[in-house]
């Protein structure tokens, strides 16, 4: 997505109707959750490439591929029933969580991300061990985040 708003012509025509049709919600998520809107819309490409039925293969579900639990917990807070293959849900609930993973590790969003990927238990496990950035596990998911990010 450029930065005006048009969709990228790079992207196949079937998903850039996709990408179009969420950025209302995104950008509404973005201003209320005080995220970069290009930074949700590198999670959703990597996650689920705009696909809002998509499942994963652990049970993670909808376009930020939040698992059910996960996606109850936040419909709970947003005062909301959960809805996880509903694109407007999914996105303000994958977005909460993503604003709170990066306020949990200090603003630094690679590990934000890398927390929103493998929970925030698996960067609190790699900082106690001493390490620093962000956990291999991880690495490969946020380097793809951010590139994906540049391409909106």
């Amino acid at each position: 997505m450029a930065s005006g708003g048009a969709v990228e012509t790079s992207w196949p025509a079937a998903q850039r109707q996709d990408i179009a049709a969420v950025q209302p919600q995104v950008q509404a998520a973005a201003r209320k959750f005080q995220l970069d809107p290009r930074l949700i819309n590198g999670v959703i490409w990597v996650e689920s490439k705009f696909n809002a039925r998509a499942r994963g293969p652990g049970g993670t579900q909808g376009l930020m591929q939040l698992m059910p639990a996960t996606a109850r917990e936040l419909a709970g807070r947003l005062g909301e029933r959960s809805r996880p293959y509903d694109p407007g849900f999914n996105i303000r609930a994958g977005s909460l969580y993503l604003s709170r993973m990066i306020k949990r590790f200090d603003g630094d969003v690679k590990l934000g991300l890398a927390a929103y990927h493998g929970g925030p238990g698996h960067v609190l496990k790699w900082q106690k061990a001493g390490k620093r950035g962000v956990p291999d596990g991880s690495k490969k998911y946020v380097e793809k985040v951010f590139s994906a990010r540049e391409q909106f």
